[in-house]
């Protein structure tokens, strides 16, 4: 199966989230580079708009994709392309429901979420975001 072909996503980043052997995360990763990204810029900035108020996550850059972890390694929450954001909340999407979800290979408790919700009002989107967020780090902690 070519899991890039069917969803547009790296394979690489797929198998990270999909791993059970995270080593602890240091720290916050800076930006990278425009060229090394397969992550639009305003996306990678959302993510953390959204993730870095939550407890003390950490970020780190998978493929060229920023991905949000809990300390000790798990990953929490990522984003692709230019709208594609998922969150390990197990939550309903409710009002953040994706319009072109990509149907990614990833465990049910990974949550598909429309980063910008067209149609919510911004700071409402981004509490929802948030919410999601804080509810991924509260069962990696509760997991920990």
């Amino acid at each position: 199966m070519n899991r890039e072909a069917e969803t547009g996503l790296a394979p690489a980043l797929l198998e990270w989230l999909e791993r059970a052997d995270h080593e602890p995360v240091h720290g916050w990763a800076p930006d990278l580079p425009i060229g090394e990204l397969r992550c639009h810029p305003d996306l990678v900035a959302r993510l953390a708009e959204i993730a870095r108020p939550i407890g003390d996550t950490r970020r780190q850059f998978v493929a060229g994709c920023p991905v949000i972890h809990y300390p000790n390694g798990r990953p929490i929450a990522a984003a692709a392309g230019t709208s594609w954001l998922v969150v390990r909340s197990a939550l309903p999407a409710g009002a953040l429901l994706s319009a072109q979800p990509l149907a990614a290979p990833l465990e049910p408790d990974w949550v598909e979420l429309d980063p910008w919700a067209v149609g919510v009002a911004f700071a409402r989107a981004v509490d929802l975001l948030r919410g999601h967020v804080a509810r991924a780090y509260e069962r990696a902690e509760a997991d920990a």
